[in-house]
């Protein structure tokens, strides 16, 4: 779950002053938010909406405003709002008289109630952090209703309640570190489309990455705590990556980048925002290999640099977003020589058999977006089906042009880097525009086999190459994937959905069993080899049960090998 900005106009900016003051308890732990938002001259007459407030996002409820929380003002005096209730996600903040001059907002946000049973969702929300607290925009800011507008986007921080904890905080937007003003021009989308972290932070390199224009591209890492080893690990790797996908993509303004890290309770995954993304972790994390965290820190730095925006019908394009995400994380580690051969080999082989051995691999992908967080294999779909489509389309193109090896950008990666181009100047892109790319290298047949694969049909990948003219993809046979117990379960926390005759029934696992904790579903899509471990209580004593999650049934997976 990513952003695309709409197209913004080449009129002459309004400002958007953001100040953010945090406020922290007795034991100088950043607490909550007061929020000073000033919108320069909107000039909105009355009961027309003046703010747009997304009440959802994913399955993550933003933050609970009514009417009394938010306080308005104008030149006039006080402005009285009030709320249209969406037909959609977006909530109207209307106002009832025509504004006069600059509009302020002010309202107070604290960090979302969670525990262990929260749905594990996009990573937009506000929470607690080890002294501090860290979220995304969209879950606690509303953004100005005119969308075809450009802004001077204005954020500082007021530390003056800081006292107790002055030597130790540190505030960062995503654009750069606080409390002075850092300034970003784009469209409307921009603040809630960023992140905001503030307490005791955190960081690798150790001084401040803001960077003045004609600055190389630089990458900085903030968290609180003591990360885990096996993150703190590649702190290098990820400072690494950025300037080598800066030039990739052709961005030449790209700046400083920033990387959010916070623990939660439970979950394990990113979120892609503007030039900058959330990792999050939980005590199980710590277990996560090198490689898996290799290809998720890249997944989410591609998420920055392109984008695809949704259908006129509401889906996400998810096959383009997810599955480009996901195909570069293995491509581009080993093209750039951050990593060997293998790396690439063992991630196209996951990922393909994640795709390949998925009960649900026939399922319409436009119907996964609706099941995406409530079902196993919902999930999977628009990353590992899109990413085998997309490796299908490169390994065509490069036979079509003859343009293989490691240094050559394919047709492939030029129409990516054009997108790119597209998408950082405000263009909305959709999926014609990428067919349109297609039509003159694979003919006017590319919509069909688009619309098969969203469809669910199941894609043939004999003879596709991948990068290098002799490393062609070969049949195997997998057992399919199976965790044998339903996904509501872990939210639930209690034990459902087991199926009869499944490894996971075999091994023990009963419904009604209050459930403790559970393997990541992911690693166990993408490895033959892992073991599904469910701790859970039975009677006084906590049991784990251990079986590999696969069905004795198999299916026909494509893979990447050499001798």
């Amino acid at each position: 779950m990513n952003y695309c900005p709409e197209r913004p106009s080449q009129s002459s900016p309004s400002t958007l002053n953001l100040t953010i003051t945090p406020h922290f308890t007795a034991a100088a732990e950043a607490d909550r938010l007061s929020v000073q938002l000033t919108l320069q001259a909107p000039h909105c007459a009355a009961h027309l909406p003046l703010f747009l407030f997304e009440t959802y996002y994913g399955n993550v409820p933003a933050h609970p405003y009514t009417e009394r929380d938010i306080t308005a003002c104008d030149a006039a005096g006080p402005l009285p709002l009030y709320f249209i209730d969406p037909t959609n996600a977006d909530q109207e903040w209307r106002v009832d008289r025509d504004t006069v001059g600059d509009v302020q907002l002010r309202f107070v946000v604290g960090p979302r109630a969670v525990d262990i049973t929260t749905p594990v969702g996009p990573r937009v929300d506000l929470r607690r952090d080890q002294g501090g607290l860290i979220g995304n925009g969209r879950w606690f800011l509303p953004r100005p209703a005119a969308y075809d507008r450009i802004y001077r986007h204005v954020v500082a921080w007021d530390l003056s309640h800081a006292a107790a904890a002055a030597q130790r905080t540190r505030a960062v937007w995503s654009f750069g570190e606080g409390p002075d003003p850092v300034v970003k021009v784009g469209p409307p989308t921009v603040l809630i489309d960023s992140v905001y972290m503030v307490g005791p932070i955190k960081s690798y390199p150790c001084s401040s990455s803001t960077t003045t224009v004609g600055s190389p591209p630089r990458a900085q890492i903030y968290w609180f705590g003591e990360l885990p080893d096996n993150l703190r690990r590649l702190n290098t790797y990820n400072i690494q990556l950025y300037p080598k996908l800066a030039a990739f993509f052709r961005d030449r303004e790209a700046g400083s980048y920033h990387i959010f890290i916070r623990r939660v309770l439970r979950g394990f995954g990113g979120h892609g925002c503007q030039q900058s993304y959330v990792l999050e972790y939980d005590d199980a994390s710590r277990t996560e290999t090198e490689e898996e965290l290799v290809a998720l820190f890249s997944h989410e730095m591609v998420h920055s640099f392109v984008m695809m925006g949704p259908e006129a019908d509401g889906y996400d394009n998810g096959w383009f977003v997810e599955g480009l995400a996901q195909l570069y994380s293995a491509y581009l580690p080993y093209r750039f020589g951050l990593r060997g051969a293998d790396y690439l080999r063992n991630r196209v082989n996951a990922y393909l058999s994640a795709y390949g051995t998925s009960p649900r691999i026939g399922m319409d992908a436009r119907d996964s977006q609706t099941e995406f967080y409530d079902d196993w294999y919902a999930e999977l779909i628009p990353y590992m089906r899109g990413c085998a489509y997309l490796l299908q389309v490169d390994g065509r193109l490069r036979r079509i042009t003859g343009r293989f090896g490691r240094e050559a950008d394919g047709p492939l990666d030029e129409i990516v880097i054009d997108m790119a181009r597209r998408w950082r100047s405000g263009q909305r892109l959709r999926a014609s525009d990428w067919l349109e790319y297609l039509r003159p290298f694979l003919g006017a047949g590319v919509a069909g086999e688009l619309q098969d694969m969203l469809g669910g049909r199941v894609l043939n990948l004999g003879g596709t190459v991948v990068i290098y003219e002799d490393w062609v993809l070969s049949p195997s046979e997998q057992e399919i994937l199976e965790f044998g117990f339903s996904l509501s379960s872990v939210n639930r926390r209690v034990i459902c959905g087991v199926v009869a005759g499944s490894r996971a029934a075999d091994a023990g696992l009963e419904d009604g069993l209050p459930l403790v904790a559970s393997s990541r579903a992911g690693r166990c899509s993408t490895s033959l080899s892992a073991t599904m471990d469910v701790v859970v209580e039975r009677g006084d004593d906590r049991v784990q049960i251990s079986y590999r999650p696969r069905s004795f049934d198999k299916a026909r997976v494509w893979q990447l090998e050499w001798s």
